[in-house]
């Protein structure tokens, strides 16, 4: 049975009690601002102490527990610490004022008549990508190669690699580390084979492939990057082979870079208004 109190653990007591309560939230937010700082690289408990002002102790246990509700992730191999993917989900759910798939509609519409083929939104969810809305161009033979709502391990698709590949080295690392198990799951894909498209896609600045267990269809992707670098979401197209020439490609690679810039500019723009 679920515990009724998971979520509220501080109950109405004396003003002691509330105080406490009050004191142990605002060391925890001192530990995850104290994150913030440093989450390309991680931090170790030690630092993140001594930065927030807190006993070692003390803070080992409260960062093993955010850990263990998901808000953090823990690197073993290098005894640091990282956003987890509740984080991510936190994020996510708090743009959604900015109402990204919205917001990115007319430039679906766009692409999708502009190449006449189908173009794919997805969104970043921690360790996953979510297919967030597509749009259908005039071409007669249509491609969908996802579902909207289909959620993938970050790096299968085109859209999805293309943010994977965006994020800092280290981080993509421990994505891929996260999901190795699912990995393989699908077809002709392995963990090694994945570092090597991330890798060729980090060096081209986009992703151009074979689209994953749809036989004769190909797709190019490219990230939607905010102003901290971090990707957020992708744009992709999808259509069948024999269209995909070398020529065409470079074509459409223009003009989904148009548009994931133009989709930046408005998220940074409409950032700056919500924290004015």
């Amino acid at each position: 049975m679920t515990n009724p109190d998971r979520h509220f653990p501080e109950k109405a007591g004396s003003p002691g009690q509330a105080r406490d309560g009050t004191q142990s939230i605002r060391r925890t937010v001192s530990l995850l601002r104290e994150l913030i700082e440093s989450n390309r690289r991680g931090a170790s408990s030690s630092e993140l102490a001594a930065r927030a002002g807190l006993d070692r102790s003390t803070a080992r246990r409260m960062l093993q527990c955010l850990v263990d509700e998901g808000l953090l992730a823990f690197d073993a191999d290098t005894r640091r610490y990282y956003f987890g993917h509740l984080a991510y989900d936190i994020g996510l759910a708090a743009s959604e004022r900015l109402d990204l798939p919205q917001l990115c509609k007319p430039a679906l519409a766009r692409i999708a008549d502009d190449t006449g083929d189908t173009v794919f939104l997805m969104i970043r969810s921690g360790d996953e990508a979510v297919c967030a809305d597509r749009a259908v161009g005039s071409y007669p033979i249509k491609t969908f190669t996802v579902e909207v709502g289909t959620r993938r391990p970050l790096g299968i698709g085109a859209g999805s690699l293309a943010m994977l590949s965006a994020l800092p080295e280290d981080v993509a690392e421990l994505v891929l580390k996260h999901n190795a198990p699912r990995i393989g799951a699908y077809d002709g894909m392995t963990l090694e084979r994945l570092r090597r498209m991330m890798q060729q896609a980090r060096q081209q600045g986009y992703v151009a492939m074979d689209v994953i267990e749809v036989p004769g269809a190909r797709t190019v992707g490219v990230a939607i990057t905010t102003g901290t670098g971090r990707p957020v979401a992708a744009l992709s197209v999808a259509a069948i082979s024999m269209r995909m020439t070398p020529e065409r490609e470079s074509g459409l690679l223009a003009i989904l870079r148009r548009e994931a810039s133009e989709i930046a500019r408005l998220l940074n723009r409409r950032a700056m208004v919500a924290s004015a």
